[in-house]
């Protein structure tokens, strides 16, 4: 039985976070910001179609940044694309897809999902055009009047989010994933002049129970970030030399933004005068100063939408013990700990392997010693749901001193120059265990 000061802790907790558990299919989900369920940019989707017969599981997750419009539109269409042409392939090689044609058509879903995500990027272009196809032309006050008529659009395509995506079929369990964006660890620079969006991770993991009987975390997808070799030199390589440096200390390009790929975000895919001209004027974009960047948009785009996409077949692995979990840039900061409970300290840890030993039901000494506070496998109790448990553990676990900061308002608020950030990130996880359906 909790007593009164970790009980209170725990609720202040809870009020912050959103959490459902779907009983028939076993999906656990989570999305948590201390400052308030309002002020939260992730978003998350979770359906389950039929397609001729056949099963098929939408888990998502989305990390917005400049606001939630890009990761709220994204996670209401996206599904509905992505839903259409997946059918319209199923229907293509004869209506099912099993074992016996699997080998032959993987790659052809796999191909979808890829169109798809990169067509879905460039509907919000093609959107940006039609309302304004010369914004250098644009005088203030035209400017301020498209920007106030066509807000939510333009906010969207200002915007951005980066996104991990499974599709799973639940007969045959085969298992595409699919992954837009980059793994960066960034400082919370409040009074920076540049707009801040630093890391946006977004990882999709396989947690198996191995033959020792520890579970192991397997990536599903690729990672981009600039410290990538092959991101940075494809961007450097896209632009001339006159341009450059093109990145800082820190790999943002044009000391900007760390994050590689991304939908949406289009500052830095169109010409300089959207973000000098019109962009300005939106909401989202109040308070920052857009001039100096503008000046350094001479060649986009900078970033792209470019998904990585990966084919699993989960037969070998289809057991009630193995879980697949999704989850946004909120853990991986947790898991460093360098702007959290760990100052200038980078804990070195894999996120991928922490979550999936903290879905054990002995968790491994070796995990509390990185996180630096005693877990609790069944944290969220009654609620009964494994995305709350992981995420209660990384906050704190069975240590009431950390569940107590991390919804300390004045802490997450001290912007002093004399105290080092603590900084709590928008967090959504999604957990969902494999077993063979009714």
């Amino acid at each position: 039985m909790l007593d009164p000061r970790d009980k209170a802790a725990r609720d202040r907790i809870c009020r912050n976070y959103v959490g459902s558990f779907s009983r028939a299919y076993n999906v656990h989900t989570v999305s948590f910001q201390p400052r308030g369920r309002h002020k939260n940019e992730d978003r998350k989707a979770t359906d389950l179609w039929e397609i001729n017969g056949q099963r098929w599981l939408f888990l998502a997750v989305f990390d917005g940044h400049l606001g939630s419009a890009a990761a709220d539109y994204a996670s209401k269409e996206l599904p509905i694309a992505i839903r259409q042409k997946l059918t319209a392939c199923i229907d293509s090689i004869g209506g099912r897809l099993n074992c016996d044609n699997v080998a032959g058509e993987q790659s052809r879903i796999t191909g979808m999902l890829h169109h798809e995500i990169l067509q879905f990027d460039k509907q919000l272009w093609e959107a940006l055009y039609a309302i304004c196809p010369s914004p250098w032309d644009l005088t203030e006050d035209q400017a301020r009047a498209l920007a106030q008529k066509h807000c939510d659009v333009l906010e969207r395509i200002c915007a951005g989010t980066t996104m991990a995506l499974a599709l799973v079929n639940l007969d045959e369990h085969f298992m595409w994933a699919a992954g837009v964006g980059d793994s960066s660890v960034g400082k919370y620079l409040p009074e920076s002049w540049y707009i801040p969006c630093t890391a946006n991770d977004m990882t999709i993991g396989l947690s198996v129970v191995g033959n020792d009987g520890k579970r192991q975390g397997h990536r599903l997808c690729e990672m981009h970030t600039f410290k990538d070799p092959q991101e940075y030199g494809r961007v450097i390589a896209a632009h001339p030399a006159t341009e450059q440096p093109l990145f800082d200390w820190e790999y943002r390009v044009l000391g900007w933004m760390t994050i590689a790929r991304a939908i949406g975000n289009y500052s830095l895919k169109a010409h300089s005068a959207y973000l000098g001209k019109l962009f300005g004027h939106l909401p989202c974009m109040n308070g920052y100063r857009v001039a100096p960047l503008a000046q350094k948009i001479l060649t986009p785009p900078y970033i792209s939408a470019e998904p990585s996409v990966r084919f699993t077949d989960l037969h070998p692995v289809w057991r009630q013990d193995t879980k697949l979990f999704l989850f946004t840039d909120g853990v991986d900061n947790l898991v460093d700990g360098w702007l959290v409970f760990k100052p200038r300290e980078h804990s070195g840890a894999d996120p991928v392997d922490i979550v999936s030993e903290l879905m054990a039901d002995h968790i491994d000494s070796r995990v509390e010693a990185i996180l630096g506070h005693k877990v609790d496998p069944r944290w969220s109790g009654r609620e009964n749901n494994r995305a709350s448990d992981v995420l209660g553990n990384l906050l704190g676990g069975l240590d009431v001193k950390r569940l107590e900061m991390v919804t300390d308002l004045d802490l997450l608020n001290d912007e002093s120059e004399e105290n080092w950030p603590f900084h709590i990130d928008d967090t959504t996880i999604i957990v969902w265990s494999l077993t063979d359906q009714p």
